[in-house]
């Protein structure tokens, strides 16, 4: 009976070892048949990508070529470094011929993309569906910061309207034409009268335009895009009087309570001279009356005398106590006139709490101690409440910052002619941009940037997020769409 056993356990590892041969063999068609799959799905995305590679180089090979020893920029010309580039550049003795262009920034895309320009001036990055152009035809996008901006929304130092963070659309509908703003309760803040104001397209058509197109939403910015009470300056001090009554009456303002003070003193002074006057008078005529009596009564010398002293007395110290009335009445008409004018100039600051303008970064950072600005936040929150500095404009933080950008392709970027442009452009960006009131490079943006041109970094390709309405500045567009920002 022990063979049986024995034989029994042979017999079960004979048939395990024959079921697991049997799984592995079926596991192992199965990983067959897996990686198989793996296979025929890897080989059919490879002749996908080799078929849409296919389409790009055809596309690509039908665009235009660039003609050797010339380079097309074209683009906005109204915030942009490019025209003092160009001018720059020509006097470096490079052989390129530089053809500027200023269409607007939707056309310049275009070309861009249809291979006919090299560099695009903007101040706007490239949308989504200019960039699908692009990667249409095998053309990938890098973007080179050249300067930046801000639009400042500010009230006068040391008030107070209730709050110190708007929103972007808060800012827009407080400025837009036909505003029904007049009170900034209406933005949720205190109780306080809100008139609004800001540059001139005339005198200051940078921030004009900017502030059209970024707050507005204006393709074309104009004065009928502004509210119909709108207070256009033409110098800052104009903006300075409208949003503090002015410096020097903002100064003369500071001083009413010393002038109130000095007012009280010198009416004190004033009323006691004539005090001290009338007493005088008084003993004038009680000693002239004296004197006659004295006479009818036929005194004595002596007594006589003595009321005839006593007369030359009182007759001196009636000039002295006239002269002293009016010294203190004339500094009394003149503390009133000083007080009076303090007093008016306080009314005229006073009624300016409510004002508020819009400037330009550089103009804010010139009378920083007598404004105060606005913290700025997207409608999503994103941005929550960010308070304009060179740091925050620089890098787009700030909502209502603009760039000053040049955008091209890494095919234009083969080219010596745009490389060679490029690199002097950003080299000289810095004091341009300083030169024209902008804010300049951080040194190492300035250097990344360079570097690309350089190849000791790869530049960063552009990819856009979604487009939620498609910016343009076509003035003949009958949609102007949302604010940029």
């Amino acid at each position: 009976m022990t063979t049986p056993r024995r034989f029994g356990r042979s017999a079960a590892l004979v048939l395990a070892l024959s079921g697991a041969l049997v799984l592995t063999a079926c596991s192992q068609d199965e990983n067959r048949d897996a990686s198989d799959l793996v296979a025929d799905a890897q080989a059919q995305d490879y002749r996908a990508q080799q078929a849409a590679q296919q389409q790009i180089n055809k596309a690509n090979a039908a665009l235009p070529d660039r003609p050797a020893g010339q380079l097309d920029i074209d683009g906005t010309t109204t915030f942009s470094l490019t025209q003092d580039e160009v001018d720059h550049y020509n006097t470096t003795g490079s052989s390129t011929t530089v053809n500027l262009r200023s269409n607007n920034q939707d056309q310049a895309f275009q070309e861009l993309c249809s291979g006919k320009i090299d560099l695009v001036n903007s101040e706007r990055p490239i949308t989504r569906s200019e960039w699908e152009a692009c990667q249409a035809v095998g053309l990938d996008v890098v973007q080179f910061q050249i300067a930046s901006d801000g639009i400042v929304v500010a009230i006068k130092s040391e008030s107070d309207v209730g709050g110190d963070c708007l929103s972007t659309d808060q800012v827009q509908e407080t400025w837009r034409a036909g505003s029904p703003i007049v009170n900034w309760k209406q933005l949720g803040f205190d109780d306080v009268p809100l008139e609004v104001g800001g540059p001139s397209g005339r005198s200051f058509p940078v921030e004009f335009q900017t502030f059209g197109k970024t707050v507005l939403g204006s393709p074309a910015p104009s004065q009928t895009d502004l509210r119909s009470d709108y207070y256009s300056y033409d110098k800052f001090d104009q903006a300075r009087a409208f949003i503090n009554g002015g410096t020097r009456r903002a100064k003369i303002a500071q001083g009413y309570s010393e002038m109130a003070r000095q007012l009280g003193l010198r009416k004190s002074e004033m009323v006691t001279a004539k005090q001290v006057l009338v007493d005088a008078r008084l003993e004038l005529e009680t000693a002239l009356a004296e004197r006659a009596k004295g006479i009818r009564d036929k005194r004595s010398d002596a007594d006589q005398a003595k009321d005839a002293a006593r007369v030359d007395a009182a007759r001196l110290a009636r000039t002295k106590a006239s002269d002293d009335f009016q010294a203190a009445h004339k500094r009394f008409q003149k503390a009133q006139k000083i007080a009076t004018r303090a007093a008016d100039a306080k009314r005229v600051v006073e009624r300016s709490t409510g004002h508020v303008i819009y400037a330009r970064f550089s103009s804010y950072e010139l009378f920083e101690e007598e404004l105060r600005p606005f913290e700025i936040t997207t409608p999503d929150g994103h941005r929550n409440c960010v308070f304009p500095s060179q740091t925050t404009i620089s890098n787009g933080i700030y909502p209502l910052s603009t760039q000053v950008l040049v955008t091209t392709t890494t095919r234009s970027l083969e080219r010596d002619e745009v490389k060679d442009f490029l690199k002097d452009y950003l080299n000289q960006s810095q004091d341009a941009a300083n030169a024209a009131a902008m804010i300049a490079l951080p040194d190492e943006t300035l250097r990344l940037e360079l570097e690309w041109l350089d190849g000791r970094h790869q530049p960063v390709l552009v990819v856009p997020e979604e487009d939620e309405v498609e910016p343009t500045d076509d003035p003949d567009a009958t949609d102007v769409g949302t604010p940029a920002r």
